[in-house]
Parts: C-alpha cells; structure tokens; sequence
C-alpha cells in the first residue's frame, strides 16, 4: 500500500480487482460438484449389510403393514401405519438373533434421523410420507434395509 493508507494506488486496485474474481470464482459451486455430492449421500452407509425383503409386506388389522428384512441371523421388522394427513408412524423391532442397539431412518435428501428406543425395546417415529430406508446397529453390525415407501 501507499504511505498513505486511504490512497488506492492503480497497482492496489488491480490487485484488490484479482482477488474479487478469485473470491466470487470460488462461491459459485460448479454444478457437476452439487450433483455428485448429491449422489454421495448413498455411500454414506456403504459399509453396512443390505438386508433383503424376505417376504411381501403383510397388512395387518387396520390400515398398517409390516416390511420385515433379514441378513444372515439380523433381521428387522418394519410397521408402518398413518398417523395423520401424509405422515406415517414407523415402529422398527429386532426380529433375529442380535439384540438391536441403535436405529435410524434415512430420507431421500440423505438426512438420517435418530429413531428413539421406547421402554419396550422398540424404535417408534412419525414420518412425512415418501421414501425412506433403516439403518440398525446390531452392536457392531450395521444392517441397512433398501429404500421403501411409506
């Protein structure tokens, strides 16, 4: 800078120039990189189990229906019935072996949400219709369940 800290030399403007371009290039995000950082979101969990669909889903009294899904001796049991205008309670039990620790319920936009335990061991959350996936922790073990809608 000048000796004079208010005056802007013509070399000060120029560079002070350069270094606005070079901030605004950086803030626009190239679209290519939305779109692939969008599609990272199912890498998330890439090291946990698919679970498989082992059977239709069965209705039950009412207007419910339970999913249940299984990999190896972990299996989940999924019921999901309305509760209220596009909104769905989702109940998750273990329905194997393993003990299940830990639940949660993944949206298309990739947001994982934590699904509370009840005091009779069973995951319950209300949630916006659309798709979703479950993510369980069987202690170590992580069994994510393919994408479903609700």
């Amino acid at each position: 800078m000048a000796p004079d800290h208010f005056a802007v030399t013509p070399e000060d403007r120029a560079l002070l120039d350069s270094l606005g371009d070079l901030v605004r290039a950086e803030a626009q995000m190239p679209p290519g990189v939305a779109q692939a950082a969008t599609a990272l979101h199912d890498w998330a969990n890439a090291d946990a189990v698919l679970a498989d669909l082992v059977a239709e889903p069965v209705a039950t009294r009412g207007d419910a229906v339970v999913h249940r899904y299984a990999a190896g001796e972990d299996a989940l049991r999924a019921e999901v019935e309305p509760a209220g205008y596009r909104r769905r309670r989702v109940v998750v039990s273990a329905d194997g072996a393993n003990e299940l620790t830990q639940v949660y319920a993944q949206r298309a936009d990739g947001a994982a949400e934590e699904i509370p335990a009840d005091r009779f061991g069973e995951y319950a959350v209300d949630l916006a219709s659309g798709p979703v996936r479950l993510l369980a922790h069987f202690g170590r073990r992580r069994l994510a369940t393919p994408w479903f809608t609700i």
